[in-house]
């Protein structure tokens, strides 16, 4: 059974990532918005959440296959965050593509968490990620979620030179970071590796662990900055016509 959520929502969620995120979307809009969705999967032996934000989805818990591919051909996300457990067959138009989890680790770095500016240059920090990432949103969706959870507490905005990053939640010590880039000129430079060993030696002097997924392509960088692989997972893309 697939019904949607209005409250109870935090009591549901496991402590992993999908709950922990989950949690901060809560926490940031609560139930009463169309575009930020909760719902909740049960039967005979399951029992998981699924929220939609936008076209986004994430699934918690234990869920059945069944139930989860029929909320995947009403709504049509445009991704879907799963643990690797699940083996669903999606429509052709989803990609697989496989995420390992890195607990981020300290080093080597030349500048200081000073350096780094936060929740400013909205701007200038979404061109860098336009230019990063294929298919990023639109400026006026991405500044309203961004701004939004930077006033509830959920998230940060970092910029050092032209390189930004996201702190997308801090839930129980789990600090979970994306949105990672630096601008094309400055590719090469060692830009990123400097911010994200600042920003883990930050929370590491708060007790706490940073966290970032990375795709199958970019999983030797991290390696080779001394991040420390803990898990994977399941990314489904929609590569369909919209």
């Amino acid at each position: 059974m697939i019904k949607r959520i209005y409250e109870g929502v935090p009591e549901r969620l496991t402590k992993s990532y999908y709950g922990k995120k989950i949690l901060a979307a809560y926490i940031a809009y609560g139930t009463g918005h169309d575009f930020c969705k909760f719902y909740a999967c049960e039967g005979e032996g399951y029992s998981g959440t699924v929220h939609i934000y936008n076209s986004s989805m994430v699934i918690d818990g234990n869920c059945d296959p069944e139930d989860i591919l029929i909320l995947v051909h009403m709504s049509r996300p445009i991704t879907a965050e799963m643990s690797s457990n699940y083996t669903l067959q999606l429509p052709d138009d989803y990609e697989r593509r496989n995420r390992t989890l890195f607990m981020a680790k300290t080093g080597e770095t030349d500048i200081s968490i000073s350096d780094i500016v936060s929740n400013c240059n909205f701007e200038e920090c979404y061109a860098i990620l336009k230019e990063g990432f294929e298919n990023f949103g639109k400026f006026d969706e991405w500044y309203v979620d961004i701004s939004h959870r930077i006033r509830h507490g959920v998230a940060e905005l970092y910029l050092w030179n032209s390189t930004t990053v996201t702190k997308c939640f801090d839930i129980d010590g789990f600090v979970f970071v994306s949105g990672i880039a630096t601008a094309e000129k400055d590719r090469g430079k060692g830009c990123a590796r400097r911010v994200l060993r600042c920003l883990a030696e930050k929370f590491e002097k708060e007790k706490k662990s940073m966290y970032l997924y990375a795709l199958e392509h970019r999983k030797t960088f991290y390696e080779s900055i001394g991040f420390v692989p803990v898990g994977e997972d399941i990314l489904y893309e929609w590569k369909g016509d919209f």
